[in-house]
């Protein structure tokens, strides 16, 4: 396997284990397991476990961003809120952020800033209206639906 594809392999591979384990719970020996390299190759592509959170997230933010573009009315709204944003892996991130992000600062101030702020920009952009304070209204029903989700845990 090529250098940059084993990098990817176990970035791939490390994610559900993120979500399955949380990260404190996620150790080397399990990444090398589920990903069947070496923890030297591991060691070799990310210094520490936090750097390995870095790279997920950072693979996370390329591959879910936001795509709204045929979505027109309040029901498409919401199957996008659902399907695209709050699906079950991107709540398990956000809790993850949440609950252990203090364990991997680098990787927890991406995921605000480019994943949960491009999303909220995009929805709020798209759907808020021009109604006076529709976007703080939408604001609150976003972060509304996403506590609701993380509660459902």
């Amino acid at each position: 396997m090529a250098q940059r594809s084993k990098k990817d392999h176990i970035v791939k591979s490390t994610l559900p284990l993120f979500l399955l384990n949380g990260f404190k719970g996620t150790s080397i020996d399990l990444v090398v397991r589920v990903s069947e390299v070496s923890k030297p190759t591991v060691y070799n592509h990310f210094p520490d476990k936090a750097a390995l959170m870095l790279a997920v997230v950072e693979q996370w933010v390329l591959t879910h961003q936001p795509h709204l573009s045929g979505v027109k009315d309040p029901t498409s709204i919401e199957r996008s809120i659902n399907d695209q944003w709050l699906n079950e892996d991107t709540v398990g991130l956000y809790a993850l952020v949440i609950g252990e992000g203090k364990r991997f600062p680098k990787a927890r101030q991406l995921f605000w800033e480019a994943f949960d702020a491009a999303w909220r920009k995009a929805l709020i952009d798209r759907f808020a209206g021009t109604q006076p304070k529709a976007e703080q209204r939408f604001a609150m029903y976003l972060d509304q639906q996403l506590l609701s989700r993380l509660r459902q845990r």
